[in-house]
């Protein structure tokens, strides 16, 4: 990226935040800190009112803004690409909500730009195949955690019983096809991850909470390490032959890859995980083209799961 197209970028990105430290701004150009005082002093010359100092962060005055900025092709493509992606994980309020803001977009781009949407836009698609049930609690759930709103959630655990929390979100993620909701709860005194097709109902409560709660990353990141502080990780050694190697290749890190040795006929892969069933189960599917090394409680299960499959199909 040229300077003026940084500088330029650089300008935007002081749009979007209150404040904007300059390790972050290095960060996401990839340039040195002292090129970052270098770009912020070129905008104060340039008469753009720009607030902060070196260590602080920076930001721009109240009331000034750009002009709407142009979308490059790129840009506008990697928008499309996300509608249609929302379009599959996220609830209906959600969908017509990123729906319309397209359509302002699409509306100020160049006539090329538009005729190579108008060309993806049926040629882009997702599996249609999905777990979580679309119930629209995502808009709630975001305004919440945007303006520390308490919610009320009836919610049904595992068992089939419910219970009232009152709660405050901190935040949400996607996964396997599920979305979560991380908060406080406020009934148990602790952080909880609720399951968002398992939440019967939601009201948004006229309530606000002024507790500075931990960032999602950081319950992830705590969640993560207690899971992991509770297995006991086994050295795994497979060898597979070449002939189902791509195979092998897809769903490794799965199953806690760590290394890859080439030998003449075989490959063969070390792992680190801590369930011997659920990597025997995965290794039947090759059959005699897969043998493993180590353990021999692994060597010894696949057995038996091959002789129970024989004795069923006789």
């Amino acid at each position: 990226m040229n300077k003026f197209d940084r500088v330029i970028s650089i300008l935007i990105l002081l749009q979007t935040k209150k404040i904007i430290k300059a390790s972050n701004i290095a960060a996401r150009f990839e340039i040195s800190l002292r090129t970052v005082y270098r770009d912020i002093s070129t905008l104060k010359n340039a008469g753009i009112p720009i607030i902060g100092d070196p260590g602080v962060g920076y930001s721009i005055m109240d009331g000034y803004r750009l002009p709407p900025i142009m979308f490059n092709e790129s840009e506008a493509l990697a928008l499309l690409t996300a509608e249609k992606l929302i379009g599959k994980i996220t609830d209906k309020a959600t969908q017509a909500s990123y729906s319309d803001a397209m359509t302002k977009i699409k509306a100020i781009l160049r006539s090329t730009d538009k005729q190579s949407l108008a060309v993806l836009e049926d040629s882009i698609s997702f599996s249609d195949y999905k777990l979580w049930e679309n119930k629209s609690y995502l808009q709630d759930l975001f305004k919440s955690i945007a303006s520390k709103i308490v919610l009320k959630i009836d919610y049904q655990k595992v068992d089939g019983s419910t219970s009232s929390r009152k709660i405050e979100s901190i935040g949400c993620y996607h996964q396997y096809n599920n979305w979560y909701l991380v908060a406080y709860c406020q009934n148990r005194a602790a952080y909880r991850t609720f399951k968002m097709n398992r939440i019967l109902h939601l009201q948004v409560l006229e309530q606000r909470f002024d507790t500075e709660h931990i960032s999602l990353q950081t319950y992830i990141d705590q969640q993560t390490q207690a899971w992991r502080d509770q297995q006991e990780f086994q050295n795994i050694e497979v060898a597979f032959n070449r002939s189902v190697l791509p195979h092998a290749e897809r769903r490794k890190y799965y199953f806690g890859f760590v290394e890859q040795v080439e030998e003449k006929d075989v490959v063969r892969m070390k792992f680190l995980n801590s369930s011997i069933e659920f990597v025997a189960r995965w290794l039947l599917q090759f059959g005699n083209q897969a043998r493993v090394l180590e353990p021999l409680a692994l060597k010894n299960r696949i057995k038996t799961l091959a002789t129970d499959l024989y004795k069923h199909y006789q």
